[in-house]
């Protein structure tokens, strides 16, 4: 699993802080609490989420030209810490979907790609 790297962290020096984070293809805006990183910090690649609404972007049955059709995944930022997206099921039974570069707990999740709503998208301590 690939780090990830803290680009900045605002504010310094408090309890709870806002982290931007870069994994090899891109960026995000996390929340923090506690939080004791500083920029250039290198850091387990394992964000979770306060609250997520996910489900399945197709079902097994489907064709699979379909299923490769919705196979791209995404990710953007809609509030400070809320993202949506689409991501790749890692580990269904610990709920980990990888998404541009970032691996993120979401729970219990199905097999093959997800699509998702996060309401806060947290730094895993």
């Amino acid at each position: 699993m690939d780090k990830l790297t803290v680009v900045l962290v605002d504010p310094p020096d408090e309890e709870a802080a806002s982290v931007t984070l870069r994994s090899e293809k891109g960026e995000l805006v996390v929340f923090c609490h506690p939080c004791s990183l500083e920029a250039g910090d290198v850091i387990e690649n394992r964000l979770s989420v306060l609250d997520a609404d996910v489900h399945a972007t197709y079902l097994a049955d489907w064709p699979e030209s379909e299923k490769e059709a919705l196979s791209t995944e995404w990710i953007e930022r809609t509030g400070h810490y809320a993202y949506r997206g689409r991501g790749h099921v890692l580990d269904h039974g610990d709920g980990l979907v990888e998404v541009q570069g970032f691996i993120i707990d979401m729970g219990a999740v199905c097999v093959g790609h997800v699509d998702f709503e996060i309401s806060r998208l947290d730094l895993s301590t």
